[in-house]
């Protein structure tokens, strides 16, 4: 019985061993990839906010200079949901942003993104309608 249990015990190991070694890779090579990092950090374009980021900045300090959700809301009706944020623009600035969403009776998302210091919309606003299998697509034929 021993016989078999031995090497039965150290292929297991050997294939968990395989299993993680190949994993491993793979994640670190997701978190180089900007599609991963666009889902937490939203694209400004060109613009330019008023409440800097930086790898020192203390995220509750900065919170505290921003304008309150109410101030953010104002001039848009129908707003569905309100997040500080933080932006970068394209060139590698962050800022904080307030992301305003509005979720129509359509099936539409529309996105607005607002500087947190000054209230003014910093983007386009991006909409998104919701495709057949229920998730919301953009691009042209949105």
């Amino acid at each position: 019985m021993t016989k078999v249990l031995v090497p039965t015990l150290l292929l297991s190991f050997l294939a968990v061993v395989m299993v993680f070694g190949s994993v491993a890779p793979a994640m670190a090579d997701s978190e180089g990839d900007k599609s991963y990092k666009r889902n937490w950090v939203v694209p400004i374009g060109q613009a330019v906010g008023t409440i800097e980021i930086s790898e020192d900045t203390n995220i509750d300090d900065v919170r505290d200079l921003a304008i309150s959700e109410e101030q953010a809301r104002q001039g848009y009706y129908g707003i569905d949901k309100a997040k500080l944020k933080k932006a970068v623009n394209d060139a590698g600035q962050y800022f904080l942003v307030w992301k305003l969403v509005d979720y129509t009776e359509s099936d539409t998302k529309i996105k607005y993104i607002v500087d947190a210091g000054s209230g003014e919309q910093l983007t386009e606003p991006i909409v998104k309608e919701k495709g057949s299998c229920g998730k919301y697509k953009t691009g042209e034929n949105a």
